[in-house]
């Protein structure tokens, strides 16, 4: 595992675990319908999270999602979590596309975000 790819794993376990321990990730997470997500990098890191009474927790397969996040490669996921490429520029690009339920993939964004902010040091 390359250190790139570690970064991105630990963003992702931090996002999971504000929404269940940190104030401001529960109330992200009183958003968040049921079901699962599948946050991936397209040939790359698959991370399976399954969403169940506004509960997250990493799951070992993710049939039926709800949402899916992928990104095009481990620096375009890296630039978004990171705030250094925008949502829109990465979709337009085709280095990120959400599917599913709109609502799900807003709502995880925010907590997503969240990440960023306690990751440097913001909150």
């Amino acid at each position: 595992m390359t250190e790139k790819e570690q970064k991105f794993i630990d963003r992702i376990r931090l996002a999971v675990q504000l929404a269940n321990e940190d104030e401001e990730g529960k109330k992200l997470a009183d958003r968040l319908l049921d079901g699962k997500i599948i946050v991936r990098i397209t040939d790359g890191i698959t991370m399976n999270i399954l969403i169940k009474d506004h509960l997250l927790q990493f799951v070992d397969t993710s049939d039926h999602p709800r949402a899916v996040y992928e990104y095009g490669n481990i620096d375009s996921a890296l630039k978004l979590l990171d705030k250094k490429l925008s949502t829109y520029s990465a979709t337009v690009h085709k280095q990120l596309k959400l599917m599913g339920l709109s609502t799900l993939n807003d709502a995880f964004d925010k907590i997503l975000n969240l990440a960023y902010e306690h990751a440097n040091g913001l909150r």
